[in-house]
């Protein structure tokens, strides 16, 4: 299978850098995956689980996200992510800490479209605590 090139960032460092076969991405409308050639495309992502398979037949290299946004173009993914935490450094003390600092967004605003945006986001962390 053909690769293509694959760089992820957050706004502190570059995660990872190399030439991929396959990403699954946890997109705000639902999970997607990217192959080589894949269609130009920008989406964002919502709190969840990043794949990044070298080659379709390894063991993928897994990241949890909060959030981000995405851009494929010309054979060529990027990735930024507000947060991300390799999965094997995750546990769940630190979910329920993300779920407590959203907790306390929804607590100590009025705006019923920011409790929604947070509300969201604590479900989609509970959603996947059970894969961690």
């Amino acid at each position: 299978m053909d690769k293509f090139k694959f760089e992820f960032v957050t706004p502190e460092k570059l995660l990872f850098s190399s030439e991929v076969e396959q990403v699954i991405i946890p997109g705000s409308e639902g999970e997607f995956t990217i192959l080589a050639e894949h269609s130009p495309i920008i989406s964002s992502m919502k709190a969840g689980l990043i794949r990044i398979y070298s080659d379709i037949n390894s063991v993928p290299v897994v990241y949890f996200v909060t959030e981000g946004f995405i851009d494929m173009a010309s054979n060529s993914l990027t990735i930024l992510a507000q947060n991300a935490i390799e999965k094997d450094l995750l546990d769940d003390q630190k979910l329920v800490s993300l779920i407590d600092e959203y907790q306390m967004e929804i607590d100590n605003t009025d705006s019923d479209i920011r409790k929604n945006k947070y509300n969201m986001k604590i479900e989609n962390i509970k959603a996947i605590q059970s894969d961690i």
